[in-house]
């Protein structure tokens, strides 16, 4: 089954929504390889440093150490990059993995509080009909 190419104006789109994702609190800002402990340190834009063991991501567990030593953040925040090792890891997905949902949720909490023009718009836009509705028992 073929599929259908992007038009110009859902490219743009997304390229917007990469660029708001970028801005949150829980986008990746770097990533590096730590040889002496042996594990990926992740800092988020939010200024939490987080430091995950090799061997505790299944993905690059079993990858010569010289082949994760180009480990970068993905453009938008949301992933690792392995060119060596020739892997891509989506960082909540390994998150979910290692906390379960409650860490992960945390982090989206953290991105919910962030305010982008779009988001403050619509609040003042619901403010002005009065607010969100109230939840009907």
């Amino acid at each position: 089954m073929a599929t259908k190419a992007p038009t110009d104006a859902e490219l743009e789109s997304a390229e917007e929504r990469g660029q708001e994702r970028a801005k949150l609190p829980t986008a990746l800002t770097s990533a590096t390889l730590d040889e002496e402990t042996r594990s990926v340190r992740l800092r988020f834009r939010a200024g939490i440093e987080l430091a995950i063991p090799i061997k505790a991501i299944g993905e690059i567990a079993k990858v010569p150490i010289a082949h994760l030593r180009d480990v970068k953040a993905s453009p938008i925040g949301d992933g690792l990059i392995f060119d060596r090792a020739d892997v891509g890891i989506y960082v909540p997905g390994l998150l979910r993995d290692l906390f379960g949902g409650a860490f992960a949720g945390a982090l989206g909490k953290i991105g919910g509080r962030a305010r982008s023009n779009t988001k403050t718009a619509a609040a003042r836009k619901n403010g002005r009909k009065g607010g969100r509705p109230r939840k009907v028992a």
